[in-house]
């Protein structure tokens, strides 16, 4: 590691230890995003930040190209799961049988009905009274069959979201997170970089920081670096106010919404086909072949984690003021960059409203003020959940 990819290092993990204790947030989930992203105008923006798998990292660099998402993984996932052959409740329940699927993704369905075969029994037997009164007598001693059959449901469910063809909503929208947002408090804090902890024992990701720019430029660059190091050498001090804060919970679509929005959206996840693939490592439940649990769950597994929240902050105002002394040509080099954003928010200048200015005092002193009105709002970071605990 080179001598600026250090000192950024550094730097970086002095800052999430400062956005976690001023915004109140928790080490234990909280994943800084690096750089800026002004979040899109449709609720799919949100969704791929949602699906896109966290790596184990304090910060990450969202990429919407990356291959490791959950949606496509858990699709492999439930394929690879050993279905469940005794179909007589099916051929009992006939005509009403889809009826019934429609019903367990509607919101009218309790969110424990797939807990246990007796909860199903009696969730069922009540529908069956009310919608499907000839089929109750042969049915209702089949039902714990369907509650084994999950794994076909669950697979039928995304075949019918893949030939919606809409994509693979998640249970929020940019409409909610827009509302959360006017309702949200404003927070603000301060950071020096000679008292500020770099430590990240107490996070959970507990790893170094991912990403290979200098403070002045978000790709590496041989010319900005020794900038860079002068500047983190001599310390930093940092004022950050933000008008809004707040946390927006999220998951993948399991039932059919009322909402305006994701009504359009067909339902492709199910969490007991989903938590079925965990509980059980062996052949018993898994297919022979790939995807395995350990290719999935284990320690090199893709699925690891989840990402089940996103912070996101509106109205920014942020100042960097460095201890360091710039040259006249030093000061030139650092205003030509100011249009690309500085670290830790590097965007092009009036891109979602972003703005940096760069000023030098009498003495060559730097202050560095990135400003983007309430409006416009970004992403600060996601909420991290380990597999185990997700499910």
């Amino acid at each position: 590691m080179s001598e600026v990819q250090k000192a950024m290092q550094t730097l970086t993990q002095q800052w999430y230890n400062a956005v976690v204790t001023g915004l109140s947030l928790d080490p234990n989930n909280f994943q800084l995003y690096q750089g800026t992203a002004t979040t899109g105008p449709t609720s799919e923006w949100i969704w791929n930040i949602f699906d896109a798998i966290p790596p184990a990292s304090i910060n990450n660099f969202y990429n919407p190209n990356q291959s490791n998402n959950f949606s496509q993984d858990y699709q492999q996932v439930i394929a690879q799961l050993k279905p469940n052959s005794d179909n007589s409740f099916q051929i009992c329940m006939g005509d009403y049988y889809t009826d019934w699927l429609t019903y367990l993704q509607s919101d009218k369905a309790p969110d424990d009905v797939f807990d246990d075969a007796t909860k199903m029994s009696s969730v069922f037997k009540k529908w069956a009274f009310a919608n499907a009164p000839d089929q109750v007598n042969c049915a209702a001693s089949l039902i714990a069959t369907f509650f084994n059959d999950v794994v076909t449901i669950a697979n039928a469910m995304f075949s019918n979201a893949q030939q919606a063809g809409k994509g693979y909503a998640y249970n929020t929208t940019i409409a909610q997170l827009k509302n959360a947002l006017q309702q949200a408090p404003g927070k603000s804090f301060t950071m020096n970089s000679k008292t500020e902890t770099s430590n990240l024992d107490h996070t959970w990701a507990q790893a170094s920081v991912t990403g290979g720019w200098g403070f002045f430029s978000f790709s590496a660059s041989s010319s900005y670096d020794k900038l860079s190091i002068k500047t983190t050498t001599a310390g930093l001090d940092i004022d950050a106010k933000f008008s809004h804060v707040t946390t927006l919970p999220g998951g993948p679509l399991a039932k059919v919404s009322t909402d305006p929005i994701l009504s359009k959206y067909t339902p492709w996840y199910n969490s007991s086909a989903f938590s079925r693939a965990y509980g059980t490592k062996d052949n018993t439940v898994w297919k022979n072949g790939s995807p395995s649990w350990d290719s999935t769950f284990g320690s090199d597994g893709n699925m690891q984690r989840v990402t089940n929240g996103l912070v996101v902050v509106d109205g920014i105002d942020i100042t960097i003021t460095s201890d360091a002394t710039y040259s006249t040509e030093d000061q030139r080099t650092i205003t030509a960059a100011a249009s690309g954003g500085y670290w830790p928010f590097f965007s092009a200048d009036a891109s979602g409203g972003n703005h940096t200015k760069v000023t030098f005092s009498d003495s060559g002193k730097m202050t560095t003020r990135y400003t983007n009105p309430a409006g416009n709002p970004q992403l600060l970071g996601v909420l991290v959940t380990k597999t185990d605990d997700y499910i």
